[in-house]
């Protein structure tokens, strides 16, 4: 279910709630476990919200995202200066 483009992200997701409930009422009518119907609608919903906030997320670090130098910046400013065994947001008052 794609995105209008005249449409915004909280109306779409109330068009994708209504799909997913008249998918699940079909399926509840058809004779299958209320239970499972509303596992799979609830994960279908929540894959379809967050497919377009993942894919933003995705575009947005492809190519920004050094891990490796962000790894470096951690131990060099939290791990090389906390002495061993505190956590890095637990603050010492020695």
């Amino acid at each position: 279910m794609k995105l209008n483009l005249n449409e915004n992200f909280e109306d779409w997701c109330k068009r994708v709630a209504m799909f997913e409930k008249g998918k699940a009422l079909q399926d509840i009518a058809t004779g299958k476990d209320i239970e499972i119907v509303l596992e799979e609608m609830s994960r279908r919903i929540i894959d379809k919200l967050l497919h377009p906030i993942f894919k933003v997320i995705n575009e947005s670090t492809a190519g920004t995202y050094d891990a490796e130098e962000s790894k470096r910046q951690y131990k060099e400013n939290y791990l090389d200066k906390n002495p061993k065994g505190v956590a890095d947001h637990v603050e010492s008052n020695s």
